[in-house]
């Protein structure tokens, strides 16, 4: 499964740098408040103003703070100190600070909060060049459908500062999206070759040459796995690589290697949503149902309208025998969206299969198993679960030599069954 993820990443100090425009007007610092390096160099933004020794203090504070949650885990209560934090050091240098309005709303982004917008979009205020600034609004238009719009945002900010790696990174998945593998890969080399060790982009490519390996190439998926021991080299504490490098067993038959894999991933970052859904989806195929529900449990905690992940829960929930619960869940992610025909279908093996057999519930079932072919049409991802409903057979099995046992689908089982129930009374 893929989704789209934002690659931000924290500032880590403040030097001399690539970028800088037309933005605010910024406040003159005098020379003797400059805050200075060790070797007595002015410390200055992005855009080259110098940064007040004020400023420079409650920067510092505010980002040791930030990695402090970064490692021990965000609350809201945190995310919303820590973005105050960097709003003092912001106005202690005027509010001409284009790095802490970003880190403000990086702060907030961490527990999913809105407002973080807001800062970003002053900090292009006061720097129009600022990569990163422009990097996290086009990952809103990205994740808001706007695919052509963020990818028109990612090019200008590579265009206004040939050193944002995220603007390289972030464009590559846009344009592997689309089918540009080559363009795609072209950028991702871009990004490390200006930060050699970016993990989000050793992650993206090792994800290119995956989705390369599924089309046949097997050298792809090789290759693959190389970029995924190099990421690991680096930093062996990088979540997003196990899930990447689990997806890369799956497709390869190593189902167990898989799952250790997914496993890592999960135990160095709990809130990584794909690794908690493949996790999910592996331990149950296993009859691992309750690590499964675990797992699908946080996928549910962390996107709580994601339809898959509902559906998961309630199969993994189902396989526990809390047949209950497992119908809540069903039922709704049928609320969700009534246009997909997953929780029909559930719904329909449910009642067929787990209640109590009776008559009325086996109707129930026919009933839903009727609503899902019809919602699921002749889409091919559905197909075999059509003809498991659909399928019939005659009432006198073929006599030829060879000819292959039919095997009744869901619907003429259930007719076969009521009408026996009937007659028996």
């Amino acid at each position: 499964m893929t989704r789209y993820r934002k690659l931000a990443v924290v500032i880590a100090m403040l030097v001399v740098g690539c970028g800088g425009g037309e933005g605010v007007k910024k406040e003159t610092v005098p020379k003797a408040d400059v805050a200075r390096t060790a070797g007595g160099e002015a410390i200055t933004t992005a855009d080259g103003s110098a940064v007040s020794k004020k400023a420079h203090n409650r920067w510092g504070s505010a980002l040791d703070d930030f990695e402090q949650n970064e490692k021990a885990g965000w609350t809201p209560a945190k995310c919303g100190a820590s973005s105050r934090d960097f709003e003092k050091a912001a106005a202690a240098q005027g509010g001409g600070f284009a790095e802490a309005h970003y880190m403000a709303g990086l702060a907030l982004e961490r527990c999913g909060d809105s407002g973080a917008k807001k800062h970003y979009e002053t900090a292009l205020k006061v720097d129009p060049k600022f990569c990163k600034a422009r990097v996290a609004l086009a990952l809103e238009d990205l994740e808001g459908g706007k695919a052509s719009q963020a990818k028109s945002e990612f090019e200008r900010a590579i265009k206004d500062d040939p050193q944002c790696t995220s603007g390289y990174t972030n464009l590559a998945i846009v344009q592997r999206a689309q089918g540009q593998d080559d363009e795609a890969l072209k950028n991702l080399r871009r990004a490390l070759a200006i930060e050699s060790d970016y993990l989000a982009a050793f992650n993206q490519m090792a994800l290119l040459h995956y989705d390369r390996g599924r089309k046949g190439n097997a050298a792809e998926l090789d290759l693959a796995e190389v970029v995924c021991r190099q990421a690991q080299m680096i930093d062996a504490d990088y979540a997003p690589i196990y899930n990447t490098w689990g997806l890369i067993k799956v497709y390869k038959g190593d189902v167990i290697a898989a799952l250790r894999f997914f496993q890592k991933a999960i135990t160095l970052d709990p809130d990584l949503f794909e690794a908690q859904m493949n996790f999910g989806e592996v331990t149950i195929s296993f009859r691992g149902y309750e690590d499964g529900r675990k797992a699908f449990e946080r996928a549910v905690a962390l996107q709580p309208d994601n339809y898959e992940a509902i559906i998961g829960l309630g199969s993994a929930l189902r396989g526990l025998d809390r047949f209950p619960e497992a119908q809540a869940q069903y039922e709704r992610a049928q609320k969700l969206d009534p246009r997909r025909p997953e929780a029909y279908f559930n719904l329909g093996v449910l009642y067929q299969d787990y209640m109590s057999g009776s008559v009325v519930d086996l109707k129930k079932a026919k009933q839903y198993f009727t609503d899902f072919v019809q919602k699921a049409g002749n889409r091919p991802e559905f197909r075999s679960n059509v003809a498991d409903v659909n399928n019939r057979c005659g009432q006198k099995p073929s006599k030829k030599r060879g000819a292959p046992k039919c095997r009744p689908g869901r619907m003429q089982n259930i007719n076969i069954s009521i009408e026996a129930m009937q007659v028996a009374g």
